[in-house]
């Protein structure tokens, strides 16, 4: 049997997120992929990566794009960034997942999908959890028709997204958690549905706290009629992990007492004066990016993280419910309940390539084997629509028709 191929790996902007997705490094090893490269402005990040990795280090995009050793590029910056990254890497024939949210405007993600096609590479719209497997696997089932047709679909998840100490420019810069957390309930519910939203009607949530929006309540229409509703509150009162388990959103322990820790270190830099609490919300967030020197013995205190690295259940980005013809189903920590007219069962789903890890084997089937990407940029950019149809239609109160939705089966 020929080995597999085995590709290398480039970064863009070591943060939180690469922070995050290093700390599953035993599921990294697990990938076809080399862990090449990384370019970043932090000298104290870049300095981490050749320790821990031994890869090639750069202060810029163009450089590392130019390098002989990355197949893949990751784009971890910020949104505003993406389609300058993102052309850049194309533009050097190379691979390219980027974060959620894709973009900011609908015209950034066209012209990054242009740029893909042109130059011949592929290009996968992450990260969300739709790739968690209790998601994958509930598609699965809809399509086998385990429980008949689905006929409706609900995800709503309450947290504490707002109180955490995001720079505020950068909060108010994605209204909130509608662009930031709005693609992983988007893509949940596109990926269960098929895709293909035909409309939206929505409203927001004002969070006086952080002067922006904090959260969105609305219902969605499929082209087939089906009907799904998307309910998401982070302003950090009531908390969804309170009814299933206390798993946190990785799939860790959620401590009960976080939205009241958090509302109580925001309160104390509150009382500092904005000045000074925006440069502690700069050094908080410093505090999590990956090679940082300020690591702090109380992260999940400030940004509401598991204490542990240990995961024990499958990530869970708060309660999906799908109804069918025969039955309804909906998350487990440890997989699936089933409930049909002869009762409940629990299908125990087996721990597997997740989250980010899961995107880059996505990608990686793509690449190297030709099967269609699950989570292409024309993908990411139907998402990216309907968040930005949320705040269309909170503003006019009306119905906003959608126009760029993708099917999952084509």
């Amino acid at each position: 049997m020929a080995e597999e191929r085995v590709l290398g790996l480039g970064f863009v902007g070591l943060g939180q997120a690469v922070d995050r997705m290093f700390q599953q490094r035993h599921e990294l090893a697990l990938l076809p992929f080399r862990i090449a490269a990384a370019a970043e402005t932090r000298p104290h990040a870049l300095d981490a990566f050749r320790r821990d990795f031994g890869g090639e280090t750069y202060d810029n995009v163009e450089d590392l794009c130019r390098s002989p050793n990355v197949d893949v590029i990751y784009v971890a910056t910020g949104p505003r960034l993406h389609r300058e990254h993102v052309t850049i890497a194309a533009r050097h024939g190379k691979h390219v997942v980027v974060e959620k949210p894709m973009a900011l405007t609908l015209d950034d993600c066209a012209a990054m999908i242009e740029e893909a096609e042109r130059h011949g590479v592929s290009l996968l719209a992450g990260h969300t959890h739709s790739f968690d497997a209790p998601i994958r696997k509930m598609r699965d089932l809809i399509v086998e028709r385990r429980l008949g047709k689905p006929v409706q679909i609900n995800t709503w998840n309450y947290n504490a997204f707002n109180p955490r100490p995001w720079p505020t420019d950068e909060l108010r810069e994605t209204h909130g958690p509608v662009l930031n957390q709005g693609p992983h309930q988007v893509d949940i519910i596109r990926q269960l549905g098929g895709g293909m939203l035909r409309s939206i009607r929505g409203t927001t949530l004002w969070d006086p706290l952080r002067d922006c929006e904090g959260g969105y309540n609305c219902y969605l229409e499929f082209e087939d009629g089906m009907p799904a509703t998307m309910v998401y509150d982070g302003r950090g009162f009531f908390d969804t992990a309170e009814l299933f388990w206390w798993v946190h959103e990785s799939g860790g322990p959620r401590r009960p007492n976080t939205n009241f820790e958090m509302h109580q270190h925001f309160a104390e830099l509150k009382a500092l004066g904005d000045a000074e609490m925006e440069r502690i919300f700069a050094e908080r967030k410093e505090a999590g990016r990956y090679g940082s020197k300020q690591k702090h013995a109380d992260m999940g205190k400030f940004w509401g993280y598991p204490d542990t690295k240990q995961i024990d259940n499958h990530a869970f980005f708060g309660l999906t419910l799908v109804s069918c013809e025969h039955g309804a189903m909906r998350q487990s920590a440890k997989g699936l309940f089933l409930y049909d007219s002869k009762g409940v069962s629990e299908m125990l789903l087996e721990k597997e390539v997740r989250g980010r890890a899961a995107e880059l084997m996505d990608l990686y089937q793509g690449v190297v084997h030709g099967e269609r990407i699950f989570h292409d940029g024309r993908w990411g950019m139907a998402t990216l629509e309907v968040c930005l149809a949320i705040l269309e239609s909170a503003k006019s109160r009306s119905e906003v028709m959608l126009k760029h939705q993708t099917s999952l089966e084509t």
